[in-house]
């Protein structure tokens, strides 16, 4: 798929003038109905996924866009994308791998580390993991093994879990880290490469956001329980 630039893009943006105002009126309003819908997902009892479902039958169903252009707004690659991400995540999930990957690594650090090494290597793992399993998976696998790190150390499990948990959601450098960035693949027509040029920097960035301000006040990479616990009481 060729890349388009944003002006070409601009250029190319179509004209809805002759689009009947009922039209318009109708999308938006089977929009908002099904946005209200997941916001409500547990008190009407319909799913998310049902509920966008139903919303694309009304359109098709009330003459808003026909069935053809309906099924070619479909983009076969992400669907292909999710499936195969998804499978994957579950796979290092279940099968015991992403754990093993997690204890291998940290493994190397020793028996006694550095504070900085051992909150480094946390967010390196993690970040790596979250871009190709669920988030939540990777921040519950991660979470045991730094705590259990911290309290080796003496320092307070409760600064290396916030790096943990910052660093699962770091899922920048992948097509299929988080499906906001597998959506796009196809309409902008990214490479994988695309998204490690654009997400490495922002993991860093996040990085630097994580440890500047704990360095700058109290260093969290060597706090013991007792700053720690005067920190939450501030």
């Amino acid at each position: 798929m060729v890349r388009m630039h944003p002006v070409q893009l601009f250029e190319d943006q179509q004209d809805f003038s002759h689009v009947p105002k009922w039209k318009q009126t109708v999308s938006l309003v089977v929009l908002i109905l099904v946005i209200l819908a997941m916001i409500f997902e547990k008190e009407i009892g319909i799913s998310i996924e049902v509920s966008a479902c139903i919303g694309a039958i009304l359109l098709v169903l009330t003459g808003v866009i026909s069935e053809k252009d309906a099924l070619k707004s479909i983009d076969l690659k992400v669907v292909f994308l999710f499936g195969g991400s998804l499978t994957l995540a579950k796979a290092l999930d279940t099968t015991g791998a992403g754990e093993l990957i997690a204890d291998k690594i940290v493994g190397l650090l020793g028996a006694d580390p550095s504070p900085i090494l051992l909150l480094l290597v946390i967010f390196i793992v993690t970040c790596v993991l979250t871009n190709f399993m669920s988030n939540t998976a990777t921040t519950a696998l991660m979470i045991p093994i730094a705590v259990s790190l911290a309290n080796n150390l003496g320092a307070d499990p409760r600064a290396v879990v916030i790096a943990t948990v910052i660093a699962g959601s770091c899922a920048y450098a992948t097509p299929i880290g988080m499906p906001a960035n597998t959506m796009v693949v196809g309409l902008g027509g990214y490479k994988f490469k695309d998204y490690v040029k654009s997400g490495l920097p922002l993991i860093l960035v996040s990085f630097c956001d994580l440890y500047d301000p704990f360095a700058c006040s109290v260093p969290v990479l060597s706090v013991r329980r007792e700053t720690f616990e005067l920190l939450f009481t501030l």
